[in-house]
């Protein structure tokens, strides 16, 4: 087998990147993966370089129908995803294809929530590296070789765009997860990199404050939901060290109680929080933005929250 890789990972910035030298994709939200395929076998490595090859079987079932006729030994790279348009993925859905582990489950799982491999990258094609490609490069190949597929189901190949602003208007419109910007003569490597730029579309609302997990250093918040208390998750990121010491004390001032770790408050510390999404009635990576000294806590509605939960 050819040495497995460490996929190449986008700094998370907060404004697109512009100029002649960058490309635009979408960023779908679900398992990122690295596929490898040779004439004795054909492997899904994860991102934490675990073996997916039983979570997604029809992804290996369709490899094999193509790949004598393909130019191996080949490396792809991409995103396992089950979408719900051609910009948004459905994490929650994924999520659940790649912890059952019942043959039966996954069979069942395949008719209704069918995976799809978004291909964005050639790293090997008949075993020659192509890291230190130019990514404009790459891509060009890498479509050439993937229209051998003809249409498929199970495969798709990621397109790139020279300006970003209709595609982030689909994305927005979309609610998809965001962009990747990628600098167009950017060579393939292991780890996080400048060269490639994730901008996330993120939304934004307001919370209080429930208590303070000093074991974690998380804040509890939550919302009113059909007039009572509701915990919608936990936050930890984005604070200044003042910020957060001044929370902290805050709350160890007018403390209700302390249980296991956690020390409560009552409702009115607001606060606004940005957010990819909600998912099962929870935020999905919370980050705080800034205090709501104007707002009062029985104005932190879910009904206020932007709705982008998965279909």
């Amino acid at each position: 087998m050819v040495k497995l890789l460490k996929p190449m990972l986008p700094s998370l910035v907060t404004e697109i990147p512009s100029g002649t030298d960058w490309v635009y994709e979408v960023k779908y939200d679900g398992f990122r993966a690295i596929v490898y395929l040779e004439e004795e076998k054909i492997t899904i490595v994860s991102r934490n370089q675990n073996i997916l090859n039983e979570q997604f079987p029809e992804i290996i079932e369709a490899f094999k129908m193509r790949v004598q006729d393909l130019p191996l030994p080949i490396i792809l790279d991409g995103e396992l995803c089950v979408l719900d348009s051609p910009i948004r993925a459905n994490f929650e859905k994924i999520q659940k294809r790649g912890r059952l582990k019942s043959l039966e489950k996954i069979e069942q799982a395949k008719k209704v929530s069918p995976v799809t491999f978004l291909a964005f990258d050639l790293l090997m094609e008949n075993g020659d590296y192509k890291t230190k490609m130019a990514l404009i490069e790459r891509k060009k190949q890498l479509k050439a070789l993937l229209e051998q597929f003809g249409k498929q189901s199970f495969v798709d190949y990621v397109e790139h765009h020279e300006q970003p602003h209709r595609l982030w208007g689909d994305v927005l419109s979309e609610k998809g997860e965001g962009l990747i910007a990628k600098q167009k003569l950017s060579l393939w490597q292991e780890g996080r990199s400048k060269q490639w730029q994730k901008i996330k579309n993120m939304a934004i609302a307001s919370f209080f404050v429930l208590a303070y997990d000093e074991t974690n250093a998380f804040f509890h918040i939550g919302c009113i939901y059909q007039n009572e208390i509701k915990l919608i998750g936990k936050v930890g990121q984005g604070f200044t060290k003042e910020e957060k010491e001044a929370l902290i004390a805050i709350i160890k001032k007018n403390r209700v109680k302390t249980e296991q770790g956690l020390t409560y408050v009552k409702p009115s510390i607001c606060i606004e929080v940005e957010f990819l999404e909600l998912s099962k009635n929870e935020l999905r990576h919370p980050k705080f933005r800034r205090f709501r000294l104007d707002k009062k806590w029985e104005d932190c509605t879910w009904e206020a929250i932007p709705k982008t939960e998965l279909r």
